[in-house]
């Protein structure tokens, strides 16, 4: 393996949103970009030993060596390239909470090798970043928005093809964020191999007419349209007052409510009375015995942002 010796004190700025997604009935398919960013310094040494700066949210279950994720994706690309990563020192500040549904093993994967590609002069291009980033995280729906900012379509085959809109700038999403961990794992075991024909029908409806109004910044029908049939009645069991978020009664400025990708997260969409949307929801998790915390955020239209200091 070659070792890239001739960047010595090149330093990046890296910053990659947040992510939530599924939106309801798009299980799988969509992702939205937000203003809760996972951000890093990467500069190279001269030489000694690469050593992480974790800090901001749940930095107490983030390690600080060669396993961290974002470490690890690191040292994965550059050795599928024949490159040893040379000495490092990473910085980071993140923001978005870890293993609640908004995407954060996204966002580190993402920054991981987009770390990399600068270190090591690899030049990666977007599209080599997405298939890179997907295929550790397994799936797009969060990569994506991560990597293009917005909302983001996408489906995978023999090449993950996207589709970006831009999100209404002037729509809040409520992010509701319980003290409750619910493994993707387990999120994932509780779903049925086989769905009833209308289930599937139900959801490719809602879905198609979902993306149909966003991409207009519409608001009519929102509602009706992230509900689902495929994955949240089955992991409502595994999350104490779920059921009664997206049962929520209509209210001001309430245009939608779903499960942020496997939980436990819950996201709404308001174009206003963001903060006692976020309240209703605080409530109803504390009447099940849960602390939570809302956050008000604007999509993010931008993505990775990749900046040479």
């Amino acid at each position: 393996m070659r070792t890239d010796k001739d960047s010595s004190g090149r330093a990046a700025r890296i910053r990659v949103p947040a992510s939530t997604s599924n939106l309801g009935a798009a299980f799988d398919a969509v992702g939205l970009a937000l203003q809760l960013h996972l951000t890093l310094e990467v500069c190279l040494l001269d030489q000694g030993v690469s050593r992480i700066e974790f800090t901001g949210q749940d930095a107490h279950l983030v390690p600080s060596d060669e396993s961290n994720l974002i470490w690890r994706t690191m040292a994965e690309v550059a050795a599928t390239r024949g490159i040893q990563l040379p000495p490092f020192l990473l910085r980071v500040e993140n923001r978005i909470p870890i293993t609640k549904g908004l995407g954060s093993s996204a966002s580190a994967i993402l920054a991981g090798a987009a770390a990399a590609s600068f270190l090591c002069r690899l030049n990666l291009t977007p599209e080599e970043l997405l298939e890179i980033a997907a295929a550790r995280e397994g799936h797009p729906d969060n990569v994506a928005p991560a990597l293009y900012g917005g909302l983001v379509a996408s489906m995978s085959g023999d090449r993950i093809l996207c589709s970006r809109s831009r999100f209404p700038s002037d729509w809040t999403v409520v992010a509701v964020t319980p003290d409750f961990e619910l493994e993707t794992k387990r999120a994932r075991a509780v779903l049925p191999a086989q769905v009833p024909y209308h289930d599937a029908v139900y959801n490719v409806q809602r879905a198609a007419f979902l993306m149909a109004q966003l991409v207009q910044g519409r608001k009519e029908g929102l509602r009706e349209a992230m509900a689902d049939a495929l994955h949240q009645p089955y992991r409502s069991e595994l999350l104490p007052g779920l059921n009664e978020v997206l049962a929520m009664e209509p209210s001001e400025g309430l245009l939608g409510v779903a499960l942020s990708g496997a939980g436990s997260t819950v996201v709404a969409f308001a174009d206003s009375h963001g903060s006692e949307i976020g309240a209703r929801i605080r409530s109803i998790f504390a009447r099940h015995g849960l602390s939570s915390q809302v956050r008000l955020l604007k999509a993010d239209n931008e993505g990775l942002v990749v900046e040479e200091l």
